[in-house]
């Protein structure tokens, strides 16, 4: 469904990449919650009421508190990863609603996912040791970790579920894996090494990942409705 809140969550994410190509840091503090904030009024005007909506709804809150917290100091960090965690919960519990037993493709995509995310882990927490700075978040970064791959996991998973359209799951896998790839690029970028036009990077696929989530859930909901 396309209202002006989705226009205006666009031109919010556009604006922003177009402000960290720019180096203009400064209009990130107003373009990146307002990013969020709008594609949290498009779904809720658009994917009506229902409990899938409601936990995607947490997740789209806790990502904008997330958001926030990043644009403050480092020392935010350990906030900003415990909203998103919970804002994967979140999303997580809108993946699991209807599952009624867990079918082969389910521990393939598990196992899967799980081989990418500890091979990326064991190269990230010995750096997060090492720095007398970051010890205290190799801790939080599995826990984070551990959940993110089952939010990737069970929304992958909605592509073989049959109370799942296709072109909803489809919509949802990829702003998962999107969502991972933008976390794996700014914990590589800020624990391991830097990287060159990181924060583009990171921005632009996190809000693509977002926007795919939030366009699956729409089209999932809304064929619900009319089932």
């Amino acid at each position: 469904m396309i209202n002006y809140w989705l226009l205006l969550a666009l031109a919010c994410m556009a604006a922003d990449w177009v402000a960290l190509w720019k180096a203009r840091p400064s209009v990130n503090y107003l373009t990146k919650p307002l990013a969020l904030l709008f594609l949290m009024l498009w779904f809720w005007s658009g994917a009506g009421a229902g409990w899938l909506q409601f936990c995607f709804l947490i997740g789209f809150f806790f990502s904008l508190i997330g958001d926030a917290f990043l644009l403050l100091p480092p020392r935010y960090f350990i906030a900003a990863l415990a909203a998103f965690l919970l804002a994967h919960i979140g999303y997580l519990g809108g993946f699991i609603i209807g599952v009624q037993s867990l079918t082969p493709p389910f521990w393939i995509l598990l196992i899967a996912v799980f081989l990418v995310i500890l091979v990326f882990v064991r190269r990230l927490v010995p750096s997060v040791r090492e720095n007398p700075r970051h010890r205290r978040m190799a801790l939080p970064i599995l826990l984070y970790a551990g959940v993110i791959c089952l939010m990737v996991v069970f929304a992958a998973w909605t592509l073989f579920r049959s109370d799942w359209g296709f072109a909803a799951a489809a919509l949802a896998s990829a702003g998962a894996l999107l969502f991972l790839f933008s976390d794996l690029a700014l914990a590589f970028d800020r624990f391991v090494r830097p990287l060159p036009q990181a924060r583009l990077i990171v921005r632009v696929t996190y809000h693509l990942g977002q926007l795919a989530l939030a366009a699956g859930a729409i089209l999932q909901t809304t064929r619900v409705t009319l089932a």
